[in-house]
């Protein structure tokens, strides 16, 4: 990456640098024309490359996919705080944009479970920073969109995980009733690992929360090719009433990777509580205290 990156300055800096990544390979449908006329890095960097279970901290290479550090994770017991849904979201892209996930009541979001980035730089130098080194340059590089740097390699925190998630799934029939549980279930005295909603008009939703547990009782592994997608499932609590079921964990995990959630369509709406810790950074509190937001996802276009 150093040696590429000062080709480019030799080569005169005529035009902007950028990642030689191809669309396709990207969780995006946009054909990234721009980067015909742009001088081309390649960081095909997409390595585990170590862990520290005593320091409780994972070193990976940007390239690194959710589904990745899923699947090395579990059988270990361990996992991350913030483990975005889908398989091919990678640790970059959800540092220089931003991330979320059903735990991000509790953690925030995926840059504040960061301990350190490492980076190359326009003028070839390979620099690590952190809270306590380089503060300046960490708390900037979340939604920086690469613009500051190639990233090379993060620290992230890891946590203690179990087998199962039981899941709870709560109906209901009125936007205020919608608002109401849903901001109970995300308040810190219920003792909920995740909260997430979805609402299928602007009257009927579910509210489902879920917990860590080794208990195999009523096992849903909806990760199976014959199961449902998630959202279809969530809809059946709208007519069958309040449900719980354990879902195996990486299987919760990933639970709307087969769907995509419900990309060609705008209903249903996604909604996830997340944490905005008091931090500097471009998305930060507006106070000096922690802040609680809601993520509402909207997806697709719409049919009129």
């Amino acid at each position: 990456m150093v040696k590429q990156v000062k080709e480019w300055i030799s080569s005169g800096q005529n035009v902007p640098m950028c990642t030689s990544r191809p669309g396709w390979k990207s969780m995006t449908l946009r054909e990234p024309k721009y980067k015909q006329t742009m001088y081309n890095i390649d960081v095909e960097m997409s390595e585990i490359l170590y862990l520290d279970e005593d320091r409780r901290i994972i070193r990976v290479e940007p390239l690194v996919t959710m589904g990745q550090l899923s699947t090395f994770l579990d059988p270990l017991g361990l996992t991350l705080p913030i483990l975005v849904e889908l398989d091919d979201l990678t640790v970059g892209g959800l540092i220089m944009g931003t991330g979320i996930e059903s735990s991000s009541h509790i953690y925030g979001l995926f840059q504040h479970i960061c301990v350190s980035f490492e980076l190359v730089l326009a003028d070839g130098s390979c620099v690590t920073c952190s809270k306590d080194s380089d503060p300046d340059l960490f708390y900037s590089i979340p939604w920086s969109y690469g613009t500051l740097g190639f990233l090379t390699a993060v620290d992230l925190r890891i946590t203690s995980a179990k087998k199962f998630v039981e899941l709870t799934y709560k109906p209901v029939y009125s936007l205020e009733e919608a608002v109401n549980l849903f901001e109970y279930e995300s308040t810190p005295s219920t003792g909920n690992q995740f909260v997430e909603g979805i609402l299928f008009n602007q009257n009927e939703g579910v509210i489902m929360t879920g917990k860590m547990t080794n208990t195999s009782k009523n096992v849903n592994t909806i990760s199976r090719w014959y199961k449902p997608w998630f959202f279809e499932h969530v809809r059946s609590f709208l007519l069958n009433g309040e449900g719980k079921e354990c879902i195996p964990l990486r299987d919760y995990y990933h639970r709307h990777t087969k769907s995509l959630f419900w990309e060609l369509q705008i209903y249903p709406v996604w909604l996830c509580p997340f944490k905005l810790p008091s931090e500097p950074g471009l998305v930060h509190s507006f106070s000096d205290k922690d802040e609680l937001y809601v993520d509402i996802g909207l997806y697709g276009t719409p049919k009129v």
